[in-house]
Parts: C-alpha cells; structure tokens; sequence
C-alpha cells in the first residue's frame, strides 16, 4: 500500500503577536499593527476553514500538527483551545493529529495543565536559562515562567525548552545547560540575531558568530560527558541526521523550506513566521485554499539552498548547514557561517565526516 505521508508544518497565530511581555529581542512584537490584522483573537470562521484545510492537505498516513504559536498563543483563552480540538475531531476522523504550542508559561494554571494532558499537547517553553540570565531580556518574568513549568510538572503535560541564545547567557554555556537539563530532556536552542534595517550591522542583543561556535562547541561537550542518547539537544541530534543521511527535524539545516507557513490570526498566510512581511504574502484561507497557497510558497523554499552563494557550495559542511536560516544571510552566505564550521567541524570528529548525498 502506498505510504501518503506527505506533510506541512503551519505555524498558527491565534492572537497574532499580542503577548504579556515585550521582551527585547522578540522578532515578532508589533506585527498586528504592521501587517493591519483584525481580529484580536483568531475567530470561529477562521480556525474552522484552518482546521479543515491543514487536515485535508496532508498525506492520509501523515501526522498532521497543529503548532499555535504567538505572541502569546495563550492569551487566546482556554475555550478556544477547546473549540480547536472540538474542530479537530470533526474533520479528522481517523487522521493521526498532534498539537504543539509555544508558551512563556505565565499564564499556565490547572486547568489549562488539565486540559492540555487530556488532549495530548506538546508544550514549548521560552526559558532563557537561571534567573541572572533569564531576566536580562525577558521583563524579570523567571519566577512567573518557573511557576508554569512546575505546573506542567505536577500535571505531567510533556515539554521541551527553547532558548534564546543572545549575547549575555552565550557566555555561560555550562551555567545554562546544567540548569535547563534539570527541567527536561529536551532542549532547544535559537540563536538571536537582528539585523538593524540597513542589515549593515546587528543589534546589541545578538550573538557574535564566533561566540554561537564556542557556545555550541561547549553544549556538545557536555552532552556527550553526560547525557548522550539521553537528553535530546535539537542542534546537536539534526547534525547527526544530516551527518547520515537521515532526515533533519529542523527546518534551518534542511536542504528546502517553504513547508513551513504561517497563519495569521484573520487567515493572512506568510512564507513564513520570519517572513511575515507583505513582500511574502501567499493569500488568504477564506478566499484561497491553503494546499494551494503553499504550492505558491515553492520558489520561496527552494532560494534555500540557490540562493546560496560558491564559497557555501565549496564548503566542506554544505551539508550539514545548507546555508541555515535565510533570514540571517548577507550576500548569499549565514551570518553565523564561522560558528557553525566551528561546531561542524567538533561534532565530525565523534560521528565522521558528511555521508555523500
């Protein structure tokens, strides 16, 4: 039998990007106002014609993943969540559907912990490390966000941790892996880096791209001393996909993007949650379906890799990096390139060297 698992992975903005802090380094702060979007909260109309379109576009044997994202995806309120799974289970009989939701957990209490272990949520919560680290840019909210994840704990809601790496908890790798490797075993890490409008320089909170290979460097150390096949550090596990030919988990070492949509709170479709700019507008789902606005999104996925410039073709690491994330390139090439042959080049000599393609 043939093994339709064909998939997208569509990030959903139920309230845009409203949140409860404004941290400093936050990409996505303002983004209701610069992209005119109404309403505040994703509407009834919306989230069904979403809800309907993800399932009915994905491979009959696929895991379709419904991953609300903010701002603040909480803000949107407990009974909207349980309008989203009441949808679910109307157009997905039968389908394989996983929910994912990225939090600063402040709002998290019962209820929310009672539900989201009823219905099989994965949570993401933002953490920047210790308190002295976390509350650099992130409006001294360590103990609110502390709180939650106990919560999660007490309520046995699975989660991972994603943080931010900036120019302050960098230079304390081991401070923070050995604090976030007691809340879970599994850790993200996302490097800052924002260019200034010009994109001549990056602004103050940003890594060094020498500073990001050292920090990683540091991250697969300890990991291997301690926790190795036993925690679960994205960066490190993708590099090893890449490294035998076993398809990466992450979009930014990927060879393609452009499967990754975004879906505004009225329906607006972008590129990408990086791209939500009116130059990567793919349409509307009241008016076009979303399979097809994401067939549009091809030309923007494949510049993944060809818009890549001869220096990264020749690069021995090609394959393990293709390029990273477009949104931090200059002239064809990752701004953080210097960091990550640093990584690459540590992490080839315990695994060896790239598989031909």
């Amino acid at each position: 039998m043939f093994n339709d698992s064909r998939t997208y992975a569509i990030m959903a903005k139920p309230v845009s990007s409203a949140c409860n802090l404004h941290c400093t380094y936050c990409y996505y702060t303002g983004k209701k106002a610069l992209l005119n979007i109404e309403p505040a909260i994703m509407s009834h109309e919306v989230l069904e014609n979403f809800t309907r379109q993800n399932i009915s576009m994905h491979g009959q044997n696929a895991v379709i993943e419904f991953a609300w994202h903010g701002g603040e995806p909480l803000l949107a309120g407990l009974d909207f969540f349980h309008e989203a799974i009441n949808l679910q289970k109307k157009y997905g009989t039968g389908r394989k559907i996983l929910n994912t939701l990225q939090t600063n957990g402040i709002l998290l209490n019962g209820e929310f912990c009672k539900f989201f272990k009823a219905n099989n949520f994965l949570l993401g919560v933002s953490i920047d490390g210790s308190e002295n680290l976390h509350n650099v840019y992130r409006e001294d909210s360590f103990a609110k966000t502390m709180r939650g994840i106990e919560l999660l704990k007490k309520y046995g809601v699975p989660f991972n941790t994603l943080t931010a790496v900036n120019d302050v908890n960098s230079q304390k790798p081991r401070e923070l892996y050995f604090f976030l490797r007691e809340l879970t075993d599994y850790i993200q890490f996302l490097p800052v880096v924002e260019f200034h409008d010009d994109r001549n320089f990056v602004k103050p909170f940003s890594l060094e791209p020498e500073q990001w290979g050292k920090f990683l460097c540091e991250i697969l150390n300890l990991w291997l001393k301690y926790d190795k096949n036993k925690k679960h550090v994205q960066l490190i596990n993708s590099a090893i996909e890449n490294l035998y030919n076993i398809p990466c988990s992450l979009c930014v070492h990927n060879p393609l993007c452009g499967h990754c949509g975004c879906v505004e709170a009225n329906g607006d479709v972008y590129s990408c949650d990086r791209y939500a700019f009116s130059a990567y507008y793919l349409g509307n789902i009241a008016d076009t379906d979303l399979k097809i606005l994401m067939n549009l999104n091809k030309e923007f996925g494949c510049n993944k890799i060809y818009g890549l410039n001869n220096e990264c073709f020749e690069c021995e690491y090609v394959k393990l990096c293709f390029g990273g994330c477009p949104k931090d390139r200059i002239n064809g090439k990752n701004y953080l390139c210097e960091g990550y042959k640093l990584f690459f080049s540590s992490i080839t000599k315990f695994y060896g060297s790239p598989q031909l393609l």
